[in-house]
């Protein structure tokens, strides 16, 4: 496999990983956020409480590990399965169980990352969310693979 070939499959997961980490940092702790997110939130919802408006807050954020990791998976899944046309409608259980362990691994890693800035904390909460995310990516290539095999 040549340099091109390589990196059409693997700079994408990659890329993704550094972009994970850099929406770990303080500039995207919930407190610089909220300033993009709850002006946002307020344009469309002008009379909704506060406390709705905080509780939408945390519900994007928390929603934004879900999709992210979600994303990882597939970006790695297809990378894993670089011989295939279709990566997604071909289910190989070793390589989607090694993306999951990958991402799995990878969300531990970085919420530890967390822990050494300063507006951020580790939360095994959130490293289930991005689990999570993984595991619903991982059954969905499972899904279209068991579609296709109807077909």
């Amino acid at each position: 496999m040549n340099i091109k070939q390589w990196s059409s499959f693997w700079l994408p997961p990659l890329i993704w990983m550094l972009l994970i980490s850099l929406f770990s940092t303080d500039h995207f702790s919930g407190q610089q956020t909220s300033r993009l997110i709850g002006p946002l939130l307020r344009f469309f919802l002008p009379d909704v409480a506060d406390a709705t408006i905080s509780s939408l807050q945390l519900l994007i954020r928390k929603t934004g590990h879900f999709t992210e990791y979600a994303i990882l998976l597939l970006l790695l899944y297809r990378a894993f399965q670089r011989n295939h046309l279709k990566p997604y409608k071909v289910w190989d259980p070793l390589k989607g169980i090694s993306c999951l362990g990958i991402c799995i691994g990878y969300a531990m890693l970085d919420e530890w990352h967390q822990t050494w800035t300063t507006h951020r904390i580790g939360s095994p909460v959130d490293v289930g969310l991005d689990s999570l995310g993984a595991t619903a990516a991982l059954l969905w290539i499972r899904w279209r693979n068991l579609i296709q095999k109807d077909k």
